[in-house]
C-alpha cells in the first residue's frame, strides 16, 4: 500500500491505517491502537474505588489551582488505558487537554506530588497560550523568576523552591498562610 496524502490525512479509514501500522509495526502496535481508538470512542466512567483514588490525588493540586488564580481544568473520570496499575483521567480547557496518570503503587504523598507534577505542566501550557507567566505555582521567595517544583521530603507532598530548596507549602495547601512552611532542606 503506497501512502499518500488524502486532503490533510494519510488514510481514507481506519481499517487501511490498522493494516498499515499491523505490516510496519506488528499486530501488538495495531491492537493498541484499535483499543485506544475504541476507548475514546466509547469511554468508560471509573469504578467508585478509581474514583476515589483519582480525586484524591488531584483534588489538593486543583485547590491550588483556584486559590493562586491560576486556570482550573474541567475533569473527565474517564480513563485512557486500562493498566491494572495506575488510574487514569483527563485534565482539560477548551484549548487543550491532558491525560493524568495515578501510579497505585507509591504513596500517597508521592501521587500526590507526580500528579502536581503533571497537572504543572499542563498549567504551564495554559498560562503561556493565555500571554499570562508561565510560573505556576510562583515562588514567593523568587517572584518572577520560576515556579515551584512538588517533591516528597518526610512522607509529605510539598511545593518547594529549586533554588534555595525551601519547601514553602504542602501540596494542596497554597493560599492557606497558617500552613506556611519554609523549612531549610537538610
Amino acid at each position: 500500500m503506497e501512502i499518500s496524502s488524502n486532503g490533510g490525512g494519510f488514510f481514507d479509514n481506519a481499517d487501511d491505517l490498522l493494516s498499515t501500522i499491523e505490516s510496519e509495526l506488528g499486530p501488538e502496535a495495531a491492537e493498541a491502537l484499535r483499543l485506544s481508538r475504541e476507548r475514546r470512542q466509547h469511554p468508560r466512567e471509573l469504578t467508585d474505588s478509581e474514583s476515589r483514588e483519582f480525586r484524591t490525588a488531584l483534588d489538593p493540586v486543583l485547590h491550588d489551582l483556584r486559590m493562586s488564580g491560576a486556570i482550573v481544568p474541567d475533569v473527565r473520570e474517564q480513563p485512557w488505558d486500562d493498566d491494572p496499575d495506575f488510574v487514569f483521567g483527563w485534565i482539560e480547557s477548551a484549548s487543550s487537554g491532558l491525560g493524568i496518570r495515578i501510579q497505585l503503587g507509591l504513596s500517597a504523598a508521592e501521587r500526590l506530588a507526580d500528579v502536581a507534577d503533571q497537572v504543572q505542566e499542563w498549567e504551564v501550557e495554559e498560562l503561556a497560550a493565555e500571554g499570562r507567566p508561565a510560573t505556576w505555582p510562583e515562588c514567593p521567595e523568587h517572584p518572577d523568576s520560576h515556579p515551584l517544583t512538588p517533591e516528597v521530603r518526610d512522607s509529605r507532598a510539598l511545593w518547594c523552591c529549586p533554588k534555595s530548596g525551601h519547601a514553602i507549602h504542602p501540596i494542596g495547601a497554597l493560599g492557606l498562610s497558617s500552613l506556611l512552611v519554609v523549612v531549610a532542606s537538610g
